[in-house]
């Protein structure tokens, strides 16, 4: 009995992590390859001084970075508000968008309409509702005429979109609330909202880590120093850096013992093609050494190919982390000076994240998790003994 819970042990700890990890990694890969640029937000002064400067910002920086970048918009955000129709009055998180912001974060359409670009370019007091955030306030179908109240002001919701942050259309991890509600960004500054953070989005056009430095540049010249850059692709890929290096080594140990299966079959067609040789002239087999031949290229080039592309996926983190390469690779300087900036961006003490990143964040840590559950449960796994001769 024992021997069998040993043997079990190590089975439901590998089934149990590679689950977790394979899950997590398909949960972290759905990030995108959008570039930010936060900070937190003043105190309102009336006038939407602080939003109107973000908007021209962000206008600035597109065309500062030309084709460089696909879309960019600011935006806002306040983790909690109130919004209420009639008596009834639900909590949510605000996202206040700027010109482009549907590109940037594309939503699903459940009923009416999205916000127009016309509409976000005037900031006029309409709101885009969650599904269930509209459910709570109106039912089932949303009114042509609805309206909801925000700050004291009305606005006319034009429709309701599905909750981009979890499964299903439900909270996911890095949401403040259960629910959200879109507004125009310059709607927000022209009726004073409250926002805690602000923000310049863009999805970049060509080279990710060469639009992502130039991007961070424009953004701290053009708005802010004391913005946090944050590159969703940079952070999922540093999430996935341990299942890499897992996969490289598993992938090398395999592929090794591939070829040295492939060695010794090559002898063993070798050594049945000398014994035919006795038997038949060398014309007559020359079709069977010809197939023999092609087989053998081909299975060490399908090894040597599959080789390469492990080789590849696990260098992809160098091509995207290009901060990590130094100057001068064999110069004790130039290695030292990326070391020191890589420990001085870690030891910032404030950085505004974003929920984005929070979910980046979640999702890798439970991948991490689930690689070392993995890698325990091949560890335990009681050895064989050698068969006695």
């Amino acid at each position: 009995m024992k021997k069998e819970k040993g043997r079990l042990l190590p089975r439901v700890l590998m089934a149990l992590g590679a689950a977790l990890a394979v899950f997590a990694l398909a949960m972290l890969l759905r990030g995108g390859d959008v570039l930010q640029y936060c900070a937190p937000a003043g105190a309102p002064d009336g006038k939407g001084t602080e939003i109107q400067a973000l908007a021209k910002a962000a206008r600035k920086l597109d065309e500062a970075m030309g084709d460089g970048l696909s879309w960019t918009t600011a935006g806002g955000a306040a983790a909690a508000v109130s919004l209420g129709a009639g008596d009834h009055s639900e909590n949510c998180s605000l996202v206040a968008m700027g010109e482009g912001w549907l590109e940037v974060y594309p939503r699903f359409i459940v009923q009416g309409r999205r916000i127009s670009e016309s509409e976000l370019r005037r900031g006029e007091r309409v709101a885009v509702l969650d599904e269930g955030l509209a459910f709570r306030l109106f039912g089932a179908e949303l009114p042509a005429d609805a309206r909801v109240q925000l700050e004291g002001r009305e606005y006319r919701a034009v429709g309701t979109v599905r909750h981009a942050g979890g499964i299903g259309g439900g909270r996911g991890v890095g949401d403040a609330q259960e629910y959200d509600a879109y507004i125009p960004l310059l709607a927000a500054a022209a009726d004073g909202i409250r926002l805690d953070a602000l923000s310049i989005s863009a999805l970049p056009a060509g080279s990710p880590g060469a639009a992502s430095a130039a991007f961070e540049e424009n953004a701290r010249a053009l708005w802010r120093e004391d913005g946090t850059m944050i590159d969703l692709r940079k952070e999922t890929m540093r999430r996935t850096i341990l299942p890499r290096m897992v996969l490289l080594i598993v992938g090398l140990y395999a592929l090794a013992g591939l070829f040295r299966r492939m060695t010794a079959l090559c002898r063993r067609w070798a050594e049945g093609f000398r014994r035919d040789l006795k038997q038949k002239y060398l014309g007559a087999l020359a079709p069977k050494l010809a197939g023999l031949i092609a087989l053998g290229l081909l299975g060490y080039g399908a090894l040597t190919g599959a080789t390469w592309l492990l080789l590849s996926f696990s260098a992809q983190p160098l091509y995207v982390f290009t901060e990590w390469v130094p100057e001068n690779p064999v110069a004790w300087s130039a290695i030292t000076k990326v070391f020191w900036n890589l420990t001085t961006a870690a030891g910032k003490l404030v950085r505004v994240g974003s929920r984005e990143l929070r979910a980046v964040e979640f999702w890798g840590g439970l991948a991490r998790w689930g690689v070392l559950l993995l890698l325990l449960g091949a560890a335990l796994r009681p050895r064989r003994k050698p068969a006695a001769k």
